[in-house]
């Protein structure tokens, strides 16, 4: 359930700021008040960067630090967030673009436990490679705003980059 927060966060706009572990699936309770909040050792437990649950988290950062890396529209370029509660919202998926000039870049995080098909017109027209897994999720061919239906899966998120 982690997922989507994560991708949302490394491709949004401005610096990410992973908290306390949270790039390794740590989960540390924080008390609400007091000496608590400060003084607490909360030491890494590395065995979450080895167990079930930690190694997709730990592979699902890196490629994410990968592309906002390796993509200069993602750390400086244009950001531009889909308010549409009907078609996104409402059913738990955000949708944002980070573009500059001829680079655009669509993700879409899913946030709700199941599997949402929505429509999106995208604003360029060509081929757009998804970033995260590729392959038979690449969108070929694509029309300048012709509508598209995105299969974002439950609880995870899907970044398409024009090529």
């Amino acid at each position: 359930m982690l997922q989507p927060y994560l991708i949302g966060l490394l491709m949004s706009k401005g610096i990410p700021m992973l908290w306390q572990g949270e790039e390794f699936a740590e989960n540390y309770f924080l008390p609400d008040f007091g000496m608590g909040r400060v003084s607490l050792l909360r030491p890494m437990r590395w065995d979450f960067f080895y167990d079930e649950s930690g190694r997709p988290i730990v592979s699902l950062v890196r490629r994410l630090l990968r592309i906002r890396r390796q993509r200069d529209h993602i750390r400086q370029g244009t950001y531009f967030f889909f308010n549409d509660w009907d078609r996104y919202q409402k059913c738990g998926v955000l949708l944002f673009a980070r573009y500059a000039g001829a680079h655009y870049t669509l993700v879409a995080v899913n946030f709700s436990d199941t599997d949402r098909t929505v429509p999106f017109w995208f604003p360029m027209a060509g081929d757009y490679a998804e970033e995260l897994h590729g392959g038979a999720l690449d969108l070929r061919n694509v029309l300048s705003l012709r509508q598209v239906d995105l299969n974002i899966p439950s609880h995870y998120g899907r970044i398409w980059r024009l090529t």
